[in-house]
């Protein structure tokens, strides 16, 4: 089981999906884990995850963690396969609450929300990259390369 978590071939494809999609995930886990990039830090985004949505603590928690860890993880190619999977599905929630903004990014200001096109993208490539592994340039490619 650990080889196929780890296994992935040469590639500097899914080197550039985790690199990016790790710069895009990782200001909103910092936002909600730390309160960086403006954000409102731990227990706000708990408060939010638990009072508003309703969802229980451990899932507010695995939120932060799969976007906070999970987008430094994706950086160095540890455990991919795992942390795109965590980020692709908590962005398919996501995206349902964009729904009512429709497709398209706010550019005018004008709709009280974001649409929902920066999730398609966002949970391709985590979906991408739980296929295809962490590609080269990555510890799951020395751990896959030690453990088969």
């Amino acid at each position: 089981m650990f080889y196929s978590l780890t296994q992935t071939k040469e590639g500097l494809g899914p080197l550039f999906l985790r690199l990016g999609l790790a710069i895009c995930i990782f200001p909103h886990g910092a936002q909600k884990a730390m309160g960086w990039f403006d954000g409102a830090g731990f227990q706000t985004a708990m408060d939010y995850f638990t009072s508003t949505l309703g969802a229980p603590y451990f899932l507010g928690l695995m939120v932060i963690g799969f976007e906070f860890v999970g987008s430094v993880a994706l950086v160095f190619g540890l455990f991919t396969r795992i942390w795109a999977l965590g980020i692709g599905i908590i962005l398919i929630v996501a995206a349902s609450t964009h729904v009512p903004y429709g497709f398209f990014m706010n550019w005018f200001g004008d709709k009280g929300g974001e649409g929902f096109e920066y999730h398609i993208l966002a949970v391709s490539i985590s979906f991408a990259l739980f296929f295809l592994g962490a590609g080269s340039f990555s510890i799951d490619k020395k751990l896959g390369d030690w453990s088969a």
